[in-house]
């Protein structure tokens, strides 16, 4: 079998480009059972998106190689055990209309596991996976005799992907994993026939590649996921390495290369969160693909189909990887076929529901489970089967009242079963806190989700009523047999921090709330207080340069609500704008020229004179209508910022679509 096998012909300039799609291999919908193989909610993540008839599918970082240590991740193929539920999971897929495959994995020092694969014993840039004590993983040297045994465990996992029926087998060299630090000189430093120079570390993945080859023949296509580049430097895996490996692999027997980047730690990372622009990585892929012939997979931020289409038409590429906007809206391919891209759900590149939530769970060394800050269905397709109308014929009436993100998303999901819904919001514009995080630079995408939300309450009849603010008239009028109240939360004034400042001259305090929606002008010496995701990001916002900005925090991390992934950027560009932050700070105290002093438990920082302090930390719910609502005999709901502003997520879009929703949903 070849790749031409796999796809229809590709009519250029027509939304044929979905047959040029693929669903990389991702972790996101891994759920497993007690043997490690695929539990029903896993198949059902697939087949929701099998039914929409991608090019190609697949499934992520499959372990090839046997583990002496309990494992909670990933699914595997080390043993034949495994044939008869890969068969089963492949058969199911098989009666939609895509080709589907899986990928040939180690993870080497970036595995969620107590004991690492590596060629010379060098650490991942970041740590990987801890246990409840916080200790390192061991690092296991590969001898010759153990380089010998995995090339065999990556062929033997390939034979078994043949049996159980896959189309496609990719093998994962890139992303820091095992074969990616054989391939990279910084991670690489032996001194044997497999380190040094290009060709004895490219040894390691050529070998597997021939084995691979050998041992299923044409049963199966065998492509290969590279690095166009580690972003760590010339002392890593660089685009000319990639340039120089892609036609030795193409003569071994590659069938398709798909080309990816990063590694942990790196300063772009392999998900690249909406810091980074979309098609951040298709440079790399148009580089190799002059000096190949076989078919080349581009992947990052690519969220839009029309941008798919022309990706492939210029020449950049021949096949495109959509993760994450399929894992956002399962009928994205389904949706394109038709023109319907307007419909489509946007990924907001903002991880916390996919390789967050994956990442956090990995850590703690449990399995793995991921999400989506837009699509909450994501690992409970089958638990939550969505059914348009199913409500229609006993219908209720709703009113919803805030149109904020959990307002929107509970408007939308109930008016999506049948019920009447009218969403009531106080400004004359929806969106809520989704317009404020929209300001925030390299952040416009998260305001992407907003004229969805508009047209799909349009569609499904939802009666919105701006500049109306709730109260009994507005109950006496609509007459609802259900409430919903996501009326949000309002910064508070933390006057036990600040006090004698609160009355201090020539000092501007001022909300983030009130400074963004008024378009304030702060001075040139601001003071934040609160170092969480909101905080972090105004600092950004207004660290343009001309201002000197600090940002104080009571708890001991900046922006622990914000996905890994964003984090690691936003940090880094606060660190560049010389953004001062101060943690486990306790108190402030004015001093008499003017200065204001920080006390931490670490003890005290004298910043320069202030004159504004914008207010980013302490928030409070609004809720008093629920209790309207509640008195007038209205069953009634409180969800997002309303409902809880104190646990781990909350406040975050993640936590507030995916209570509105499920609350809808049950109506």
């Amino acid at each position: 079998m070849t790749l031409k096998h796999l796809f229809q012909p590709l009519r250029v300039g027509t939304m044929e480009i979905a047959n040029r799609i693929m669903m990389p291999g991702m972790a996101a919908g891994m759920v497993l059972d007690d043997d490690g193989e695929a539990a029903p909610a896993m198949l059902g993540y697939y087949l929701e998106r099998a039914r929409n008839r991608p090019g190609m599918m697949g499934i992520g970082a499959a372990a090839v190689v046997p583990s002496r240590l309990p494992r909670s991740n990933p699914i595997a193929l080390d043993d034949d055990r495994h044939i008869p539920s890969l068969a089963a999971f492949v058969e199911a897929v098989h009666r939609h209309d895509t080709k589907f495959g899986i990928q040939l994995w180690d993870g080497g020092n970036q595995a969620g596991t107590m004991e690492q694969l590596s060629p010379s014993g060098v650490p991942a840039n970041a740590r990987a996976a801890v246990d409840t004590t916080g200790a390192a993983p061991t690092l296991k040297v590969l001898t010759l005799d153990d380089i010998r045994e995995v090339v065999g465990h990556y062929a033997a996992g390939a034979v078994r992907c043949a049996k159980a029926g896959f189309d496609f087998v990719e093998i994962h060299a890139g992303h820091g994993y095992l074969i990616s630090n054989f391939l990279s000189p910084y991670f690489n430093r032996r001194t044997d026939h497999y380190g040094g120079s290009f060709e004895n570390r490219t040894r390691f993945l050529v070998e597997i590649l021939r084995e691979v080859r050998a041992r299923v023949a044409d049963r199966v296509v065998v492509g290969l996921k590279i690095n166009g580049d580690d972003f760590i430097g010339d002392e890593g895996w660089t685009l000319a390495d990639a340039c120089r490996l892609a036609p030795v692999l193409q003569r071994e027997g590659a069938d398709y290369l798909s080309v990816s980047a990063g590694v942990m730690g790196a300063p772009r990372l392999t998900v690249p969160p909406l810091y980074e622009k979309q098609g951040c990585f298709a440079d790399l892929a148009a580089e190799i693909r002059k000096h190949v012939t076989i078919p080349v997979a581009t992947v990052g931020r690519i969220k839009d189909p029309l941008m798919a289409d022309e990706l492939v038409r210029d020449g950049t590429a021949d096949i495109v990887c959509m993760g994450r906007a399929m894992i956002a809206d399962p009928e994205l391919v389904e949706k394109a076929r038709g023109g319907r891209i307007a419909d489509i759900r946007p990924c907001l590149a903002e991880c916390r529901g996919c390789i967050d939530q994956q990442m956090r769970t990995i850590m703690r060394g449990e399995r793995i489970t991921s999400s989506c800050i837009v699509n909450p269905r994501v690992s409970r397709e089958l638990e939550c089967a969505d059914i348009a109308g199913e409500k229609k014929d006993r219908p209720k009436r709703v009113l919803v009242v805030g149109a904020g993100c959990a307002g929107l998303e509970a408007a939308r999901r109930a008016a999506f079963s049948g019920h009447h819904v009218v969403l009531c919001e106080r400004r004359g514009w929806i969106g809520g806190q989704l317009r404020f995080a929209a300001m925030m630079p390299g952040r416009g995408e998260i305001g992407d989700i907003v004229p969805w939300y508009e047209r799909q309450l349009a569609q499904l009849g939802v009666e919105l009523r701006l500049n109306r603010t709730a109260d009994p008239a507005l109950l006496s009028d609509l007459r609802p047999d259900v409430v919903i109240v996501a009326t949000g939360s309002r910064p508070a004034v933390p006057q036990a921090l600040l006090g004698p400042i609160l009355d201090a001259p020539g000092i501007e305090i001022v909300t983030a709330d009130d400074l963004l929606e008024q378009r304030m002008i702060a001075g040139d010496n601001v003071l934040i207080l609160g170092g969480d995701q909101i905080g972090m990001e105004i600092a950004d916002y207004l660290a343009d340069g001309r201002r000197r900005v600090a940002v104080a925090e009571t708890a001991a991390h900046f922006a622990p609500k914000l996905a890994l992934n964003d984090r690691w950027y936003l940090i880094g560009r606060t660190i560049e704008k010389q953004v001062k932050r101060v943690k486990n700070v306790r108190a402030l105290a004015l001093q008499a020229a003017g200065e204001i002093e920080l006390v931490t438990t670490e003890g005290r920082e004298t910043l320069p004179v202030i004159d504004t302090i914008v207010l980013a930390n302490e928030r409070r719910p609004e809720r008093g209508f629920a209790e309207t609502a509640r008195a007038a005999g209205c069953e009634t709901h409180v969800i997002g910022d309303a409902a809880d502003m104190m646990s781990e997520d909350s406040g975050t879009i993640f936590a507030n679509i995916a209570q509105a929703y499920d609350v809808a949903r049950r109506l």
